[in-house]
């Protein structure tokens, strides 16, 4: 009788694995509740080398409005998606090296849900107030990542956010937060001088002719002009009529693909077929392994209408009306954030993939060289005097495995990374270089 019982419970064991594709790694998912109706979904991969050392790394993906569930299973996360929806390891996984957390955020987002309309973000400064208070309410779940390392990584929109949230955490001042470093990759940071290199970018790139250059030059100058007198919604409108003509050259340019000038927009809008996260997340079987049981959350751009709560709705990758609801945010200066994170002895990473239009390493280049600041620290070892030092700081080679993988250059608690023959998405055009930049991230090599 007993062995018969045991057979059982080892047959139930068996049928639970098989329903488990994940269980191949150490991971935790679910929903948080940050406030009474808020609740934001995370999903955390231990590592894989060291998960009771490791440090934890926060990856928010951009948008805004875009579930970090996309680069989870498309950049760096631990598996990747097949034709018929099984999963493939990933041997480039960022957490080879640390603990990773995905976060859906701001609330809307993905997974992420609230049922106070007056709770969705509308600027970085909001997003940021909501992530402080998941992160406290994480780290009391897990005491274990209290005083631990950690760092917060993510791309593209996440270039508004990440400053955001460092320069927040920083004032709380938290002592259970240990924040060492953060990663921007292909940010949007300081629209008034990444707007006007699209114009550069494109005509270095030979995407723009002469007559189209003058065009850009003088369409640009009145987009800087606009954004530096604050007119938000007329400097929207014109900075993205220009972005719009210099991918056209006035015309419709629709395969163009705006992350990847190398390849064709063959599945718009996000130009890649990511329609299998989208799929697997709508499973039923899946979203109970995640804790999750999606519920109509009210639409941020309607009436509050309570019988819309509990219903069903389908999972999406990216939400438009989250977007919308930021637009007034869109044209501000992230960069001062930037600084005030330097200066508070954090570290602060850029890098970007050097084939990516939509933010492209021009920009970044232009806005890394125009923060200006000081090292808490200064003649500790760090440069004394408030300068934009990355100006004239020359650039170095970065080998990987005895081939030139990029060029970058760094001082002090500052760096930025380009990243040779990789879009916007760098994890996914270059997962091992992508790996070994991160680890060097961790170790404040970069």
């Amino acid at each position: 009788m007993r062995s018969f019982i045991v057979m059982i419970l080892l047959v139930a064991v068996v049928v639970s694995c098989a329903k488990d594709p994940f269980r191949g790694e150490d991971y935790e998912a679910g929903l948080l509740e940050v406030e009474p109706g808020d609740e934001m979904f995370y999903w955390l991969l231990r590592s894989r080398s060291r998960p009771n050392k490791d440090p934890l790394v926060v990856w928010l993906s951009g948008g805004p409005g875009c579930s970090s569930l996309v680069a989870l299973f498309y950049e760096n996360g631990p598996w990747t998606i097949n034709e018929d929806l099984s999963l493939k390891t990933n041997p480039y996984s960022w957490n080879e090296a640390a603990n990773v957390l995905y976060v859906d955020q701001p609330l809307g987002t993905g997974f992420s849900t609230t049922t106070n309309p007056d709770h969705y973000a509308t600027n970085k400064d909001e997003l940021a107030e909501t992530f402080y208070k998941f992160i406290v309410k994480f780290m009391e779940k897990h005491p274990e990542y209290k005083k631990r390392a950690f760092y917060i990584t993510g791309e593209s929109y996440a270039g508004h956010m990440i400053p955001a949230i460092s320069s927040h955490f920083i004032k709380k001042n938290n002592t259970d937060i240990n924040l060492k470093s953060v990663a921007i990759g292909n940010g949007w940071v300081k629209p008034v001088l990444q707007y006007p290199a699209y114009r550069e970018y494109a005509h270095e790139n030979k995407l723009i002719g002469e007559i189209d250059n003058k065009v850009l030059y003088a369409g640009f100058w009145a987009c800087k002009q606009l954004i530096n007198f604050n007119f938000k919604t007329l400097a929207y409108k014109q900075c993205q009529h220009m972005l719009m003509y210099s991918i056209g050259g006035g015309t419709d340019k629709s395969n163009f693909n705006f992350y990847d000038i190398r390849k064709k927009c063959d599945h718009p809008p996000l130009c890649y077929d990511m329609s299998g996260v989208d799929k697997l997340l709508a499973k039923p079987e899946i979203q109970e392994l995640l804790g999750v049981n999606p519920k109509s959350t009210v639409d941020p751009l309607s009436p509050f209408n309570p019988e819309s709560v509990g219903k069903d709705a389908t999972w999406k990758s990216c939400r438009l009306d989250i977007q919308a609801l930021m637009l007034g945010d869109w044209t501000n200066d992230s960069s001062v954030q930037v600084r005030d994170t330097l200066e508070n002895g954090v570290g602060v990473f850029v890098y970007n993939g050097d084939q990516d239009y939509a933010c492209n390493w021009r920009g970044s280049e232009d806005w890394t060289s125009e923060v200006f600041w000081e090292h808490k620290d200064c003649g500790n070892g760090y440069k004394c005097g408030v300068q934009n030092w990355m100006m004239d700081e020359p650039y170095q080679k970065w080998v990987v495995d005895g081939k030139e993988a990029g060029e970058f250059k760094k001082v002090d608690n500052f760096s930025f990374l380009k990243v040779y023959q990789a879009g916007h998405m760098v994890p996914m055009d270059q997962p091992r270089n992508s790996l070994v930049m991160f680890k060097l991230f961790l170790n404040r090599a970069f």
